[in-house]
């Protein structure tokens, strides 16, 4: 049961990496640098957990999850699909990879997380192809329920 809770708490968390893609595409505007601000709702739609090794909590165990990302009118506007790792027993974190796919393009995230943690989080944008390539920024990630959370990108144009 406590493992499951974590895996869930953990989908929630990479829920959030999905919100840049909704802006508009990145690119050169021709001023300095310029910082856009979306926010999305994230809705898990898929959830599979993964026990590798012993059976119970250990070191790779995965969670593997799909979500709609919804915007202020509750219409879907991408999807993403993530993957978790547990990489410490210890610490509890788990070490989460997302793909985030809108029409023309994706944005990818990733994030070391504390597994069953409500507690709102940053995670850093590693990248996009098509409209997004070059995307940059952050995500800020914040848990309504076990399966719904708020995502807040903080994307640079550069």
């Amino acid at each position: 049961m406590g493992k499951r809770l974590g895996a869930v708490s953990v989908a929630v968390a990479v829920v959030a990496l999905a919100v840049g893609v909704v802006s508009p595409a990145l690119g050169s505007s021709g001023a300095a640098s310029e910082q856009r601000t979306i926010r999305v709702t994230a809705v898990v739609t898929e959830l599979s957990l993964v026990d590798v090794g012993a059976q119970g909590p250990s070191l790779g165990d995965e969670i593997v999850f799909a979500e709609k990302l919804l915007n202020s009118g509750n219409q879907e506007v991408g999807h993403q699909g993530a993957v978790c790792t547990t990489v410490s027993l210890a610490r509890h974190e788990a070490q989460c990879n997302a793909t985030y796919s809108f029409p023309g393009g994706q944005i990818t995230a990733q994030a070391l997380i504390i597994l069953g943690s409500n507690a709102p989080y940053d995670a850093p944008i590693t990248g996009g192809s098509g409209k997004y390539q070059g995307a940059e920024g952050e995500i800020h990630v914040r848990s309504i329920s076990a399966t719904t959370g708020i995502l807040t990108f903080h994307l640079q144009d550069s």
